[in-house]
């Protein structure tokens, strides 16, 4: 990274002129920034606030997260790729129809967030707080659950309604009042999943590990 930006203004500046390339964001308020379609690649943003920040249509690579506040962050229609969301509160977020691959989430709050529709390859949500996220009718390929600090991930009320889950790994997930009709489970890994309270017409489960009876 050639420099670090520290002012919203040279944040926007940059954004106008195509990229966000090769740069650190450092304590920038971007609060209900409208940064429009973005394109961000091997930039760090660390202690920023990006609350309500519209960043529909962002495309990212190499994009790292730390300690960053974005809840309500507007990212529909995002494509992610290698980035890393690390400590941030990201309640609310808008993913919806959004593209993430190889993406991490990691101690980062995630309550209420909107990913309905979105696709997910090899997504990592470890300490990730889900707690009535929508997934509904969302792709997820290769993507693992954990939570090594309460040893099981929360995915409590979680939507999942129509959604297709390939190969993931959801092992000791709690799943309390989660909405999974209609959802797709093919060969994951569902052992020590606790559905009480779940909702569960017309899942299909299909060469799953621990599939409910």
């Amino acid at each position: 990274m050639d420099n670090v930006l520290e002012t919203a203004y040279e944040v926007s500046e940059r954004i106008k002129r195509g990229t966000l390339h090769g740069c650190a964001v450092e304590r920038v308020n971007l609060n209900g920034q409208e940064l429009g379609a973005a394109v961000i690649h091997n930039v760090r943003f660390a202690q920023s606030s990006l609350n309500n920040a519209n960043l529909d249509g962002l495309t990212a690579a190499e994009a790292h997260f730390n300690g960053c506040q974005l809840r309500g962050v507007q990212l529909p229609r995002a494509v992610v790729r290698d980035s890393n969301f690390m400590t941030c509160h990201a309640m609310e977020a808008r993913f919806a129809h959004a593209i993430l691959d190889r993406v991490g989430f990691y101690d980062t709050r995630l309550s209420n967030a909107d990913l309905h529709g979105a696709r997910l390859s090899d997504v990592t949500f470890q300490n990730a707080e889900l707690h009535n996220a929508d997934l509904e009718g969302a792709l997820l390929n290769r993507c693992r659950f954990s939570d090594p600090n309460m040893g099981a991930p929360s995915l409590n009320r979680t939507k999942l309604a129509r959604a297709l889950l390939i190969g993931c790994d959801l092992e000791d997930a709690i799943l309390l009042g989660a909405d999974v009709r209609g959802a797709t489970f093919l060969q994951c890994n569902l052992k020590g999943i606790v559905w009480t309270g779940a909702l569960l017409d017309g899942a299909r489960f299909v060469a799953c590990q621990g599939a409910p009876r």
